[in-house]
């Protein structure tokens, strides 16, 4: 059974009706859109954070427990926070889908100018690979030990 710690209750700051619901007691009460997340559906999992930690640190180097579980909620924040501002930018345009150009529109409007020229640099690189894998025709060997493409 969790432990009712690993709950944090988040509630929309906006009073506006559209985050309004339906009380599910069919009495036709309103009330705020609230919803419950564990701790560990906040954050990125600690042993990839780990992973990326030990990359810069010596062979022998140890990492304490505070500073891994600071730098755990840092990064989540951190992509919470772009995130955030591209779901809006990607809503304001009808769209449900977000893309990498509203993610690199969040790090310009967030004051994150610094990041975008290599995040262009790998979303363009990205495109062009996964560009060249759909255009590749798959071949498999047939029975008799012949290549076909399908």
């Amino acid at each position: 059974m969790d432990n009712l710690d690993d709950y944090i209750i988040m509630e929309d700051e906006n009073d506006d009706e559209d985050n309004e619901i339906s009380d599910e007691s069919g009495s036709g009460g309103k009330h705020a859109f609230t919803s419950m997340l564990r701790e560990q559906d906040r954050f990125l999992p600690i042993c990839n954070i780990i992973k990326i930690m030990k990359m810069t640190i010596p062979d022998n180097g140890k990492i304490a427990k505070d500073a891994r579980e600071c730098i755990q909620e840092c990064v989540s924040e951190f992509i919470s926070f772009i995130t955030s501002e591209a779901i809006d930018k990607s809503y304001s345009e009808n769209r449900k889908t977000v893309n990498g150009d509203d993610l690199l529109y969040a790090f310009i409007a967030l004051g994150f100018d610094n990041y975008v020229p290599p995040l262009q640099a790998y979303l363009r690189k990205f495109r062009e690979s996964t560009k060249c894998d759909r255009n590749i025709v798959y071949s498999t060997i047939d029975p008799d030990g012949e290549w076909s493409s399908n």
